[in-house]
């Protein structure tokens, strides 16, 4: 009985938690930039407000703007369900790792001909973009995958966080992989150098340009959507490279010591990221593909090292 209620936890922490990550995150940045910075909960008061106003659709907009931003929260949700947060066994089956990336590739996927089938030049542009940086992003997570195979010979994230969970060390080859998943990271989630996701009408916009038009509830789906892929992204880094404390039996102490542990991990991922965000700058668009052929290396390394170590 108690694995079915683990079971529905950890999604359930996921989803309720992720708006108050992305809070978090604005907040640590609005520290290290000298000012007081909005309330932790703004991103759930935001939601909220969204949901309550009106919409305004472009009449060039067909079915995919009026369904596609919920199909992209139906599939972040359904992600949350297969990727293990605080509790990992070998007992699960599921959680092969191409269903999970793939599932997060429907949300690129919708979000991308939304931004097309608006009729908008900066969605369209914003499409294009987000697509070309996508075609670049594709090899780093299948050379990472790769390498977490060779390391753990499974494909299951069950089983990967299990098989390193009980690591207190790791080799050059799995700090290097994990670089390159993190740099990976910052580009499918639209974040800084990549993206800058804090902008709403620049012509250097990636992510918001697709979702210019939208407005009320349909913009607080993609918004809900966005945050939960993000928290997930961040959730495989730290249960794929760096399980440690994470549980591995059904004790109710060592499920709470995990889920802190988790709290704590995922908070120091957004410490760094809140640095890189502000002291950074975005790249220009084609020197994107210079720092993803360098995290793609930075993989193939990690292979190359893990083989002869």
């Amino acid at each position: 009985m108690l694995i079915y209620i683990v079971y529905i936890l950890q999604p359930l922490l996921i989803l309720l938690l992720a708006p108050l990550f992305m809070g978090i995150l604005g907040k640590v940045k609005a520290c290290f930039r000298g000012y007081t910075g909005p309330s932790v909960f703004q991103v759930y008061y935001d939601i909220a407000k969204l949901m309550k106003k009106d919409e305004v659709i472009s009449k060039s907009s067909s079915f995919v703007t009026t369904i596609g931003p919920l199909f992209t929260l139906v599939a972040a949700v359904s992600c949350t369900f297969i990727i293990p947060v605080f509790y990992t066994s070998l007992a699960f089956s599921f959680g092969n790792i191409f269903v999970i990336i793939f599932t997060l590739g429907i949300i690129k996927f919708i979000t991308s001909l939304i931004g097309l089938d608006s009729a908008s030049t900066f969605g369209g542009m914003g499409s294009s973009r987000e697509l070309f940086i996508s075609m670049l992003a594709e090899p780093i997570m299948f050379v990472v995958i790769t390498f977490l195979f060779i390391e753990t010979k499974s494909f299951n994230i069950f089983t990967i966080a299990y098989a390193n969970s009980t690591q207190l060390s790791f080799g050059p080859g799995h700090v290097l992989a994990a670089l390159a998943f993190f740099i990976l990271l910052l580009a499918e989630n639209a974040r800084m150098p990549v993206d800058n996701p804090e902008t709403h009408l620049e012509l250097t916009m990636v992510h918001e340009a697709m979702i210019l038009d939208l407005s009320g509830k349909r913009l607080a789906y993609i918004e809900l959507a966005s945050a939960i892929k993000f928290v997930l992204f961040l959730t495989i880094l730290i249960n794929g490279f760096l399980p440690y404390g994470i549980a591995t039996g059904l004790n109710l102490l060592t499920m709470g010591t995990a889920i802190i542990l988790f709290i704590i991990k995922l908070i120091g991922c957004l410490i760094v990221i809140a640095v890189i965000e502000t002291t950074m700058a975005k790249f220009r668009l084609f020197r994107v593909p210079e720092l993803l052929t360098f995290a793609f290396a930075l993989g193939i390394v990690s292979i190359i090292i893990n083989h002869y170590a």
